[in-house]
C-alpha cells in the first residue's frame, strides 16, 4: 500500500516539479520521512521504482488521447510546447536540443545518421534527466526524442540523481550509517557510470571493431 502511495505522489510530482521545478527534492525527502525507522533502507528503492511506473503517465496519456483523435503523441507535443513556452521550464527543449545535436554533429552517411540520431536522443534525454530541476518536465516530452514506452520508464530514474543525494542527507539526521553507505553506494555507481559508460568507451572500442570499408575495398 505504501509504495503505491509513493507511486501516487511521484505523479503529482510530474505535475508540480513542471510548474515549479525546484520543489523536485522535496518530494525525496518525503518518501524517507514516509518510511518506518526500521524499514528506511527501502526508502531509496521504493522511490526509484516509483518514479519508474510513474514515468508510464506520459505513454499512458499519448494512448487514451488517440482513442479520441486517432493521432499519436498529442500529449507529448503539447506537454513540449508548454514547456517550451513556460518561464520556469523554457530552457530544457534547447538544453536538449544542443546536447542532441552534440552527439549527432553532422549525421555523416546513411548507416551513421540513424546510429548518431538514436544515440544523440537517448543522451539528449539523459542530460535532461541528469541536470537539476529538468526530471519532470523531461518525462512529460521525452517522447518526442524516444517514443518507445520502455524509454520512457527506464530513464526516469536518472531524473532523481538530486533527490536521492537530499533523502541520503535527510537520512543522517536520524541513521548516520545508513546515510554513510546510501552516499557511498550513489558516488561509487556515479563514477562507474561515468567512466564505464558515458566516457565514450564503448563507441571507440565499436569504431575499432567496425572494419574501415576503404580497407575492405583495396582487399578485393
Amino acid at each position: 500500500v505504501r509504495f503505491w502511495g509513493f507511486v501516487a505522489l511521484m505523479s503529482v510530482r510530474l505535475i508540480v516539479s513542471t510548474l515549479l521545478p525546484p520543489t523536485s527534492p522535496g518530494f525525496g525527502i518525503i518518501i524517507q520521512a514516509a518510511t518506518p525507522e526500521e524499514e528506511k533502507w527501502t526508502a531509496m528503492p521504493c522511490f526509484l521504482l516509483a518514479s519508474a511506473v510513474a514515468g508510464a503517465w506520459p505513454w499512458i496519456f499519448d494512448k487514451l488521447i488517440s482513442l479520441v483523435t486517432q493521432k499519436d503523441f498529442w500529449f507529448t507535443m503539447g506537454a513540449k510546447r508548454f514547456a517550451d513556452n513556460y518561464p520556469l521550464t523554457c530552457w530544457t527543449g534547447p538544453a536538449m536540443r544542443e546536447a542532441f545535436q552534440r552527439v549527432y554533429g553532422d549525421g555523416g552517411d546513411e548507416h551513421q545518421k540513424e546510429r548518431n540520431g538514436k544515440l544523440g536522443a537517448s543522451f539528449a534525454v539523459v542530460v535532461g534527466h541528469v541536470v537539476p530541476f529538468m526530471g519532470a518536465q523531461t518525462t512529460i516530452m521525452q517522447r518526442y526524442f524516444l517514443p518507445h514506452p520502455l524509454d520512457t520508464i527506464v530513464s526516469q530514474p536518472f531524473g532523481m540523481t538530486e533527490d536521492l543525494v537530499s533523502m541520503a542527507l535527510a537520512e543522517a539526521t536520524s541513521n548516520p550509517v545508513l546515510a554513510s553507505w546510501s552516499l557511498t553506494v550513489l558516488i561509487v555507481f556515479f563514477n562507474f557510470a561515468r567512466g564505464l559508460i558515458f566516457s565514450g568507451r564503448w563507441a571507440d572500442v565499436e569504431k575499432h571493431a567496425t572494419p574501415d570499408s576503404s580497407a575492405v575495398g583495396a582487399e578485393r
